[in-house]
């Protein structure tokens, strides 16, 4: 793990992986990003998609309907407000325009009480008369360095995100056709900088002590929120194996994205689709359906999309999640659905057996010692669950495991 250039000057993070194979599309994250399990930093911000400001369904729809036409269409459907939207507006649109209609596919891993959603997925199916459901039992598939994860780590390398190895669980099953998902929901349907004013105008919120401390966050000047936040990532954020000289440039990094968001909701929107992690994302995930012949679509992150969410909530935006889906998408889904508050998590799902048998056994080779604590990077997979921010580590210290040794 040397070479790479500091987050100060980032190299581009492309390179062959270890087996010779060359794929300059993928991106492969630093030595720095490894070690922060991120990837901070923007790029240039996509412009608003013209005709796209009217109709945020429409143009979920406009999105949509290329992967309809390219049956199989599979969603990714795990019962979650997000991936309920996207496969409500494809049943609908496919009955609409006579297409096929898309297949609900659902992972359940036996176990792991905090991923299971059945109730919830039972009850978004009958309310949408989704003939096509499948459940697939998962165990060790979505490993970090498990039966997928694994080879692909060993071919490709390191990539953002890391569990970003895992889709081609998912691929496979829509191979030749296309895939739908909810990823990013959460950050386009939450709160923007003025989000509390916008709950106060609209009876969400009533004025008080935390509404006027909030406010007052959201309109001071870069320089004071850039200090506010890095205080508050040196006080609850940091990493315990992160080294100091790791930590104080990442925490920097953090407090610049943080500060950089416009105050204006619609232009925050279009931000966020240029953050690295998400336009690094989309384009290793783009990389992986291609090689299974899969038109891979995510319509909450498409810039059509998030032009006309922004349009909808104007400069203010939403007063947060809840807000926003109950106000745009009440004739699709269940109202209880949309303003359920709880949330699956999947961490353990992909630190599971592979994964903590690799760490047990753990040398503490592989990481960089010049920005990692190999001691505390142990007492960290050691957890019951072991943070996300660990997860590229664990996958660097795995690949540096199954080189050749070389005979001197």
């Amino acid at each position: 793990m040397t070479g790479e250039r500091a987050p100060g000057a980032p190299g581009p993070g492309l390179a062959s992986g270890g087996s010779g194979h060359e794929s300059p599309s993928l991106y492969r994250m630093t030595p720095f990003e490894v070690a922060w399990g991120w990837v901070p930093g923007t790029t240039d911000a996509p412009r608003p998609s013209p005709g796209s400001e009217a109709d945020p369904v429409r143009a979920l729809e406009d999105v949509i309907r290329p992967a309809l036409c390219r049956p199989p269409c599979v969603v990714q459907f795990s019962g979650g407000r997000d991936s309920s939207l996207v496969l409500a507006v494809a049943l609908r649109l496919a009955r609409r325009e006579g297409l096929p209609e898309p297949v609900a596919y659902t992972k359940r891993f036996a176990g792991l009480e905090e991923a299971g959603e059945e109730q919830w997925q039972e009850q978004v199916i009958a309310h949408l008369g989704a003939g096509h459901w499948e459940r697939v039992e998962v165990a060790d598939e979505l490993d970090l360095v498990g039966p997928t994860c694994g080879p692909s780590l060993e071919r490709l390398g390191l990539l953002w995100p890391p569990m970003v190895h895992a889709r081609h669980f998912e691929f496979a099953r829509a191979r030749g056709g296309s895939m739908l998902d909810g990823e990013g929901g959460d950050e386009v349907f939450g709160a923007g900088r003025l989000a509390v004013v916008s709950a106060v105008l609209t009876g969400q919120l009533r004025p008080g002590r935390v509404m006027v401390k909030h406010a007052a966050v959201a309109l001071s000047p870069r320089p004071v929120r850039r200090s506010l936040a890095r205080r508050l990532y040196a006080g609850h954020l940091r990493s315990p194996w992160l080294r100091p000289d790791a930590w104080r440039p990442l925490e920097a990094a953090l407090a610049e994205d943080f500060a950089g968001e416009p105050l204006d909701r619609r232009r925050s929107l279009l931000r966020h689709v240029g953050l690295r992690l998400v336009s690094l994302f989309l384009r290793n995930a783009g990389a992986l359906a291609a090689e299974h012949d899969v038109l891979d679509v995510k319509p909450l992150l498409d810039t059509r999309f998030v032009t006309a969410l922004g349009a909808a909530g104007g400069r203010l935006g939403y007063a947060g999640r809840t807000s926003a889906m109950t106000s745009l998408f009440s004739d699709l889904l269940p109202p209880e659905v949309l303003r359920r508050s709880s949330k699956a998590r999947f961490n353990r799902a992909a630190f599971n057996v592979h994964s903590r048998a690799f760490a047990a056994s753990w040398d503490g080779g592989g990481v960089d010692e010049t920005l990692v604590d190999p001691d505390e990077l142990r007492r960290a997979w050691g957890q019951e669950t072991p943070s996300s921010l660990s997860f590229a580590l664990l996958q660097a210290a795995f690949v540096a495991s199954r080189r050749p040794t070389r005979e001197h």
